[in-house]
């Protein structure tokens, strides 16, 4: 059956390319800039990458198309009402409606401390732009060839995250100006505020990163980076796949870096147009963000290497460890605004989609001719306090703010000694998205008629769509529940 076609939206994406390059950049974000180095770099570099690249194969990317489909085939801007309209039509209980509500609540708290790391990069990018006009006022255009920081001792350039976690106010002003950007384009709408930003912001992005890998490459320590991140050491292999450690680690970064679980592509597939094809885009999507992360490893790596830093130097590495390289390195200010410009434009994409998930529902729920602003000021407004909180919980111990001694789970094991921003992290790496996709795919393997998926889906051929059902009905559940299952219940109880 098919939904109800006076219920479908009559607007959404004015072409293919503005949906893919919306969908690519909420895919592609901080996960693939900050988390997945750090993400290699604490896992064994190239063993990591091969098992990210598995579960990118045959679990991101079956999840990828099926959350457009459904998005697409409910036809509603919100997930909620597109899953619940699904349900209907295919005869399932309304209780289905529940992997919607789980990716909603999943963006929304995901923006709450995702806008306070994106802060840190907007402070550090205008930190860099002061240092490279510094450099040019004192040297003229030969500026552009000094490394970043010029006048600050080592010590002061790695000491700068620090300082940045001891003031609240600095923390809590970039978060502000962050949010409020990504406020103002969702409340724009679709086509007007998502996609025309998103058709300027992605091309710049994807130019910055190919030359900022380029030139890293040349500059680092390109044989041992290249070494790192593609030639997997077995035995550290065989030993996190076996103790399960490299498995969770693997598949909870491919689905952060795609965004899976939380609602987002449900929610851009509802304003898809029935011309673009499902399977063509859902590759380009996951290809798309997989190279990103690579690229992203090749723009880090060499210098980490070179400059004899730590590669599992964990959140910090990008943060402490990089400003670090680019003061010692040359064209170091030029190299370092670009790289964190490039991180913001990517932040503020993925801000975009995060934002849009809940704001689709809440406008759903008023009929006010102004319920997209109004649903954008109510989200954003519960997003900014939170993420108010989030930073203080970051601030060092000698400062009292309350949030930065309090333990918000402390009696789960899961989230054992872990502040609000840290607990929040884990709720939904965790819990609420492997959930929600694990949901998904139960949902459209099990639930939905495969009538509706082939007709939606329109793969090359059945051989294409038998291994898509084979994947989606059985693959996914069985590798997301036992991924769950031990994430929730047996890692917390490991001891080294």
């Amino acid at each position: 059956m098919t939904a109800s076609p006076e219920k479908k939206l009559t607007r959404g994406w004015s072409s293919r390319a503005g949906f893919l390059l919306a969908a690519i950049g909420g895919s592609i974000g901080l996960g693939n800039l900050w988390r997945f180095p750090y993400q290699a770099g604490e896992s064994g570099g190239a063993a990591f990458i091969l098992v990210y690249i598995v579960c990118i194969v045959f679990v991101s990317l079956p999840v990828v198309s099926t959350e457009i489909f459904l998005g697409r085939r409910g036809g509603y801007g919100s997930a909620v009402h597109s899953i619940q309209r699904l349900a209907k039509d295919e005869g399932a209980g309304r209780w289905w409606q529940s992997l919607a509500i789980l990716g909603i609540i999943a963006s929304t708290v995901i923006l709450s401390f995702y806008s306070v790391v994106a802060g840190w990069v907007v402070f550090y990018a205008v930190e860099a732009g002061r240092s490279l006009v510094t450099n040019i006022q004192d040297f003229g255009l030969l500026g552009l060839a000094e490394p970043a920081f010029k006048g600050l001792s080592p010590n002061d350039v790695e000491q700068s995250f620090s300082k940045l976690l001891s003031s609240p106010l600095t923390m809590i002003i970039y978060h502000t100006i962050f949010i409020s950007i990504v406020m103002f384009v969702v409340g724009r709408g679709i086509q007007r505020g998502i996609e025309v930003v998103s058709k300027w912001l992605m091309p710049s992005f994807f130019v910055m990163l190919i030359i900022l890998s380029i030139v890293s490459l040349f500059q680092g320590n390109a044989s041992d980076a290249l070494s790192y991140l593609f030639k997997p050491d077995f035995s550290a292999l065989g030993t996190g796949i076996k103790d399960g450690s490299l498995l969770q680690a693997g598949l909870g970064q491919a689905f952060f870096s795609v965004s899976l679980g939380s609602a987002m592509l449900i929610t851009y597939g509802a304003y898809l147009s029935k011309k673009v094809n499902i399977q063509s885009a859902s590759v380009t999507i996951v290809t798309a963000d997989t190279l990103v992360a690579l690229l992203a490893g090749m723009a880090i790596f060499p210098i980490v290497f070179q400059f004899g830093l730590e590669p599992a130097g964990g959140p910090g590495l990008m943060f402490i460890s990089l400003p670090l390289a680019f003061q010692q390195m040359p064209f170091g200010a030029l190299f370092g605004l670009a790289f964190f410009l490039m991180a913001l434009f990517a932040a503020l994409t993925s801000g975009f989609s995060l934002l849009a998930v809940p704001a689709a529902w809440f406008e759903g729920k008023t009929k006010n001719p102004r319920r997209r602003w109004i649903a954008v000021f109510m989200v954003g407004g519960i997003i900014f306090f939170v993420g108010m909180a989030n930073a203080l919980s970051q601030v060092p111990l000698t400062q009292d703010t309350w949030f930065n001694s309090w333990i918000p789970l402390k009696n789960l094991q899961l989230f054992e000694g872990r502040l609000l921003m840290d607990t929040l992290d884990q709720l939904t790496n965790a819990v609420l998205l492997p959930l929600s996709g694990f949901l998904t795919a139960l949902f459209a393997g099990w639930a939905v008629s495969s009538s509706a998926s082939k007709e939606e889906l329109n793969f090359s051929s059945e051989r294409v769509y038998k291994i898509w059902f084979i994947l989606i009905r059985y693959v996914c559940p069985i590798a997301i529940g036992i991924i769950f299952v031990y994430g929730i219940f047996i890692a917390p109880y490991m001891t080294d």
